[in-house]
């Protein structure tokens, strides 16, 4: 009688771990940024390119050079990131 109580304990303790609601408590909470696709230096960015660009700023230091529309997203998407920028070049000439 006891094995059958665990038994029902295991199988009961399985299927609410498996159920979607128990499954995702993690992915419900994240919050997912949309952005609008936009031309970006001639180029059409949609939502995997803007994922990547973060991903990249987020890992990379030194950049050597950034185009004036770039640096405009960054500023714009993600101003905590504007550091990772070089610093602006004068346009005198």
């Amino acid at each position: 009688m006891e094995d059958e109580r665990f038994f029902h304990q295991q199988a009961r303790a399985r299927t609410v771990e498996h159920t979607p609601e128990k499954a995702r408590p993690l992915a419900s909470k994240l919050k997912r940024i949309f952005y609008a696709p936009r031309v970006i230096s001639d180029h059409i960015m949609v939502q995997e390119d803007f994922e990547r660009l973060h991903k990249f700023l987020l890992e990379t230091e030194g950049l050597s050079e950034v185009s004036d529309d770039m640096r405009k997203l960054v500023e714009q998407e993600w101003p905590e990131l504007v550091h990772k920028l070089p610093p602006r070049v004068s346009q005198s000439g």
